[in-house]
């Protein structure tokens, strides 16, 4: 068996995102509304997101990638402050750290997908 071929952890890495966001979203939404907490999945899912990110950049590019993500991502949470001051006139914590949480969801699924997709592609090419 050829080392390029894709393995099951492969496989499981590249479809668990949309697995836990597809089956668990309403009941854990449902879970926290209970409790009168506003969490959702997606705010829980970018812990394994960045892990993901982390692994998937190494095993595509030989490399991480993960410190030029976390750049974008603090650079994205200073233009979103600036962009609340701005419209707003001051900045409301929350309100910030909500918006910003979201964003940074956003941004880690289609970091995260687009590294599927170049992970795919590299191992399709030296196949």
């Amino acid at each position: 068996m050829n080392q390029s071929m894709f393995k099951l952890a492969d496989i499981v890495l590249y479809i668990i995102p949309i697995l836990l966001l597809y089956i668990f979203s309403k009941s854990i939404n449902n879970h926290f509304k209970k409790q009168e907490i506003r969490i959702k999945l997606a705010d829980l899912m970018v812990p394994y997101l960045m892990m993901g990110i982390q692994i998937l950049s190494i095993q595509t590019f030989n490399m991480s990638i993960f410190p030029y993500y976390l750049i974008i991502l603090f650079s994205l949470g200073m233009i979103i402050a600036i962009f609340l001051a701005y419209k707003k006139g001051e900045i409301i914590y929350s309100r910030f750290f909500k918006t910003y949480w979201r964003f940074v969801f956003i941004f880690s699924l289609f970091t995260y997908y687009s590294l599927v997709g170049v992970n795919i592609l590299n191992k399709l090419l030296i196949f």
